[in-house]
């Protein structure tokens, strides 16, 4: 049960928030409840590195009709997401404190904290589907009912996109399982099971295609990534960051978990294509961002962008390259979910989100500025923070088998710059213009800071001591790149 705790006490904790008869007690439950899952999620370190072999905590029961069977494990790459979620759900659940809304907005983030660690937990693709399918609910509502203006329509699209990238995710998880059967006679759904049985022929090509498709949309590739900036754009501050922190890495997660280790073959066929598409998001959501006057979609089109280092990394199908992607799933949260944190409380405060709405708020503002550009900072790629270090990482893995992909890459990297700073530019240096709201904008209180120092520290530790995550990865690692 050390497992099933992770996803089982949020979903409890969900139906009890729903119920209770205060706001206010619904919101301290939810906080409690998501600090408390953070707390276990760490002690869960103890016991695992107590372990032994690359699945040192694993549960499984039974299995049941067609194979399937409740199967929950975790590797040194699954369990800094699990970590990363419980994260970023309290402090999601924090920094919306000050939020009028009813319980079910609580209860929502509970739900969606359960279905992301079912994702991460799960080992047969059955019960990884229904959580799959289970984090997108909470998700739809809380940018419908909770987001800004042009909600109704980012949730539709959301709906949309995640629907027809699930549907595809159904149908490559079906015919796995049925290939599977064909060729030996026995159903499963177990990844394990699946990964000592090629799949051979035209079939896997239109598996691995069926499969790819879904992970794509999630993540998003381009150019299936239509959908995303205009729902970071509606949602709330705090369903900005648990979309762009740790739902978009079920995609990614994917790809790691299922494409790689049961499609090696085609998945060093497919290099150049989804490496380079992952170059495209790169250069893509740069060259987004620096046309952007909303603060918020700039930050929406940089999330794009820095998800494909994360992919550079993981096709380069290196040790190295894998490492820096993976890392670099664990830095785009902390640092793109800071970004949206800061640009959520400027919000709160000025209800008006372009960079011509400000200006001069350095002097005004001073704390929100060092934590803004600090924050920013790790975004771009600045050496001695996290951000360089998973994406020179997942550079040097495609560096290895693409130099052309791995030049590209590097402009992406350095055309950061080229959205980051001119936008901290107009926002806290720049003489205000005539229908600046600067003067009405008060510096961070105690509750925010408090928020913004724990991703601080994580980004600072992360820049000048990486060693015990990119250990932890190791084993992991190093089975899908042999593999």
């Amino acid at each position: 049960m050390l497992l099933t705790w992770l996803w089982l006490a949020p979903a409890a904790a969900m139906l009890v928030v729903w119920a209770l008869p205060s706001r206010r007690l619904s919101r301290a439950a939810a906080l409690a409840v998501s600090a408390g899952v953070l707390a276990y999620s760490l002690w869960l370190l103890a016991p695992y590195a107590a372990g032994e072999g690359l699945l040192r905590l694993e549960e499984s029961g039974r299995a049941g009709p067609l194979g399937i069977r409740y199967h929950l494990a975790v590797d040194g790459i699954a369990l800094p997401l699990c970590w990363l979620t419980a994260l970023l759900s309290a402090l999601s659940i924090a920094a919306s404190w000050k939020a009028d809304v009813p319980n079910a907005f609580w209860a929502s983030f509970l739900g969606l904290e359960s279905a992301l660690m079912g994702v991460f937990l799960s080992r047969d693709l059955f019960y990884f589907f229904i959580f799959w399918d289970m984090a997108l609910v909470p998700m739809f509502f809380i940018i419908g009912l909770w987001g800004s203006e042009g909600r109704r329509k980012a949730a539709l699209k959301f709906a949309l996109y995640t629907f027809l990238g699930s549907l595809s995710l159904l149908i490559g998880l079906a015919a796995l399982a049925t290939f599977h059967h064909g060729a030996t006679g026995v159903w499963t759904w177990d990844m394990g099971e699946l990964t000592r049985t090629p799949v051979m022929g035209r079939a896997a090509i239109w598996i691995y295609a069926a499969l790819a498709l879904g992970f794509a949309v999630k993540i998003p590739v381009f150019p299936l990534h239509n959908w995303l900036p205009d729902a970071h754009t509606e949602a709330p501050a705090a369903g900005s960051v648990m979309l762009a922190g740790s739902m978009l890495k079920m995609g990614l997660f994917g790809f790691l978990r299922i494409l790689l280790p049961v499609f090696p073959e085609l998945s060093a066929a497919a290099l150049p294509f989804l490496g380079g598409l992952g170059v495209v998001n790169i250069l893509y959501g740069a060259f987004c961002a620096m046309a952007q006057s909303d603060l918020k979609r700039l930050v929406a089109f940089t999330s794009v962008s820095h998800l494909g280092f994360c992919l550079v990394g993981i096709f380069s199908l290196t040790a190295a390259g894998i490492a820096g992607g993976s890392l670099q799933m664990l830095n785009h949260g902390l640092s793109t979910g800071g970004l949206f944190l800061l640009v959520g409380m400027l919000y709160e405060r000025a209800h008006r989100r372009g960079l011509s709405d400000f200006g001069a708020l350095a002097s005004r503002t001073p704390v929100f500025a060092f934590f803004f550009c600090f924050i920013l900072l790790s975004s771009i790629g600045l050496p001695g923070l996290n951000g360089f270090v998973g994406e020179m990482l997942s550079l040097a893995g495609m560096a290895q088998v693409s130099r052309l992909l791995a030049a590209l890459g590097l402009l992406g990297a350095v055309l950061a710059a080229a959205w980051g700073l001119p936008a901290f530019q107009a926002v806290f240096w720049a003489p205000p213009g005539t229908d600046s709201v600067s003067d009405k904008i008060a510096d961070l209180d105690l509750r925010e800071r408090a928020i913004l120092w724990v991703l601080l520290v994580l980004i600072l530790w992360i820049g000048l001591y990486p060693r015990p995550l990119l250990e932890l990865m190791e084993p992991a690692v190093s089975a899908l790149a042999q593999r």
